[in-house]
């Protein structure tokens, strides 16, 4: 399946080349089948330079083999200037009739309790095209995307509504996760043009929230948390500000989505500071969160 899958994307190299190539794929879908529990995606790191520079565990599909219709990076073209990344069907000379896949990483957003969305810019330029947004929990990292069996379009289910019949500027769009958070899945950013003009869309900022958008949220119900010190295998150190005094929960979540510890605290009105001890992590990134059933806050923490 997997030189299938390579054929496709590379039929105008040589020989040796394609081994190089086919080799790499290989070991990037390996490795690229991992978990995570959040997103927050800016594009300033991975999409600093021109060209196809997906974040890490983010893939990409297109019908064409040409990168310059591919969903390709902008330094300067994302929401304020700062770099995005974007699609289009045009390549200097030719209009194609064209399909592209942006894919999240696979997502594990079972450790959520209540709503978790999904919210991200986007911005078109020129209107001959579409973008949808589609899920999937069955789909397989690497392998070609099926619309029909593996996807669930939820494209309409955005507010505000995610269409290019609006102005060409940048808006903020969101859609409720919920329903689909019981199981793994994969987000789609799918672009689609006719041959008949240009289309070009830019997405950028995007991020898992638990707070909706148009809504005003109660200040005693976030709880600002933040991670200071450097965090070592085992301990991580803690600085949050709670409304109100009681017993607070917190508990630590690797990358994979499992709990590798929870622990009550005393916690008192006003700025905090909790040290988690007698861990034993691994190197990497774990998501904290402390929170009392009506208070909660996340936060990432980067063991060395």
């Amino acid at each position: 399946m997997l030189l299938a899958y390579y054929n496709v994307f590379a039929p105008k190299y040589s020989p040796m080349k394609k081994f190089i190539l086919f080799t790499l794929f290989a070991l990037s879908v390996s490795c690229s089948h991992a978990q995570v529990t959040s997103l927050d995606e800016r594009f300033n790191t991975f999409c600093a330079v021109l060209g196809e520079n997906y974040p890490t565990y983010w893939t990409e599909y297109d019908i064409y083999s040409d990168p310059q219709i591919a969903w390709s990076c902008a330094p300067v073209g994302g929401r304020n200037g700062t770099p995005g990344i974007g699609c289009n069907n045009y390549d200097g000379t030719t209009y194609y009739v064209d399909t592209a896949w942006l894919f999240t990483p696979q997502l594990n957003l079972s450790y959520y309790t209540g709503s978790i969305y999904l919210q991200f810019d986007t911005k078109y330029t020129l209107d001959a095209a579409r973008l949808s947004v589609l899920v999937s929990s069955i789909y397989q990292a690497g392998t070609l995307p099926n619309t029909g069996q593996d996807w669930n379009d939820i494209t309409s289910a955005f507010s505000p509504v995610l269409d290019n019949e609006g102005g060409n500027d940048w808006e903020t769009h969101q859609v409720d996760l919920t329903p689909y958070a019981n199981a793994p899945l994969f987000v789609a950013f799918r672009y689609s043009a006719d041959v008949v003009g240009s289309g070009q869309w830019m997405i950028d900022n995007v991020l898992t929230t638990q707070i909706k958008l148009g809504v005003q949220t109660e200040n005693d119900k976030v709880l600002p948390l933040s991670v200071i010190g450097p965090c070592t295998p085992g301990q991580i150190t803690l600085s949050y500000s709670a409304a109100t005094a009681g017993t607070y929960s917190v508990t630590i979540y690797d990358m994979m989505g499992r709990k590798v510890r929870s622990e009550d605290i005393a916690t008192h009105a006003g700025t905090n500071t909790h040290t988690v001890e007698g861990l034993n992590l691994a190197g990497g990134m774990y998501l904290v969160k402390v929170g009392n059933g009506v208070a909660y806050g996340t936060a990432k923490a980067i063991v060395q």
